[in-house]
């Protein structure tokens, strides 16, 4: 039986909050709080952070697992871009099982109570940050989840070719516990990286399991800034959705452009540009907010990540929602134009028709 000596549970809550946050400020008004920075060579250099998120360590509170209480830490991260992250690190007890793991894993993934401390937790981080939050506004249905089982060290001395002989980390990022067909095990073990013979990522759709024995939170923090990437990318493709239903709505309340109604079309396209302009700048700064610069190790777990999250679909479906929206507004600018033709046409033949009925009354 493979028994675990020391190791944690990363139990992520990620939120839209603000339109963007000022990290400069949140560096002076929150306690205990450091920038982002990775740090072991020689893959670090991978990823370059355009504006390194803000770490802040928050109170912790207690919580009954493994069949006793343990002390749960929690670590707020702010994004530039308007994410706040919340990090709950449940400590696993020397001596669990891999199977215990299991099932507590399985009664984390449905433990509501996490989703209302992550609540109070932004509500309360957020009154300390003030101002630093531009436009704040909880989008409490709106957020990103994911759990990480990581493991330090094992009480067996365990590498993972022998890990891999004597238990399927499957059946843990599946919340399983029981075996699962070979196909199953092989699609979900299939994105997994080693650097050393002894640690191990493999990363998932919902989770990931990490084997490290240096404790570095490297990983985790690639982790967490892929998920906030994709959160932000998520949250943006909904706002498009929201807008182009309200663009379509007050285009069929007004049917057609009416040349004595220009001044309200003006103001409809003015709105269209405003969204257009402010969801580039957004989508921009989150596609920048990384810069992968060399094809190494993080780089490729960074890479992956973003694969399994679908980061390209939801870019190529904002891209193609920022067309629409664009492609409006170029139809109602053309037609807006169009009428103001008509209109200084009309003027012209209404000023003629006064000219020459002036003439006809003085020859008269």
């Amino acid at each position: 039986m493979v028994r675990i000596k020391r190791g944690r549970i990363i139990i992520y809550r990620l939120f839209d909050v603000a339109s963007e946050i000022d990290l400069e400020l949140v560096e002076k008004r929150a306690k205990e709080a450091r920038r982002l920075r990775l740090s072991r060579y020689p893959y670090m250099k991978a990823l370059e952070f355009t504006d390194p998120p803000v770490s802040i360590v928050m109170p912790g509170f207690d919580k009954h697992l493994f069949e006793r209480t343990l002390h749960v830490s929690v670590v707020a991260k702010a994004y530039d871009f308007g994410v706040i992250s919340l990090a709950f690190n449940i400590p696993i007890p020397q001596g669990t099982s891999i199977l215990d793991l299991e099932t507590v894993a399985k009664e984390l993934d449905t433990d509501e109570s996490i989703d209302e401390f992550a609540i109070t937790y932004i509500e309360q981080l957020a009154g300390n940050l003030g101002d630093a939050l531009v436009n704040y506004s909880i989008k409490k249905d709106f957020f990103e989840d994911y759990a990480i089982f990581a493991i330090h060290e094992f009480e067996e001395n365990i590498d993972v070719e022998r890990l891999f002989e004597e238990y399927d980390p499957s059946r843990l990022l599946l919340y399983e516990t029981q075996e699962v067909s070979e196909y199953t095990r092989r699609e979900t073990l299939k994105h997994r990286f080693s650097y050393y013979p002894n640690d191990l990522v493999i990363v998932h759709l919902d989770n990931a399991f990490v084997i490290e024995p240096s404790e570095s939170t490297d990983i985790y923090d690639i982790l967490e800034f892929a998920l906030a990437q994709i959160l932000e990318l998520r949250y943006y493709d909904h706002v498009l959705d929201r807008q182009l239903s309200w663009i379509y709505t007050e285009l069929s309340m007004r049917k057609s452009i009416s040349i004595f109604r220009l001044r309200e079309y003006e103001r409809l396209a003015k709105k269209i540009t405003e969204v257009v302009t402010e969801l580039t700048e957004v989508t921009e700064r989150v596609d920048n907010a990384l810069k992968v610069t060399e094809d190494v190790y993080y780089a490729r777990i960074y890479r992956t990540v973003m694969m399994l999250l679908r980061s390209r679909d939801w870019e190529e479906s904002i891209k193609e929602k920022l067309q629409a929206v664009t492609n409006t507004y170029r139809i109602i600018y053309e037609d807006i134009a169009t009428k103001r033709g008509h209109l200084l046409e009309l003027g012209i033949f209404i000023l003629i028709v006064i000219e020459i009925v002036l003439l006809i009354v003085i020859e008269w």
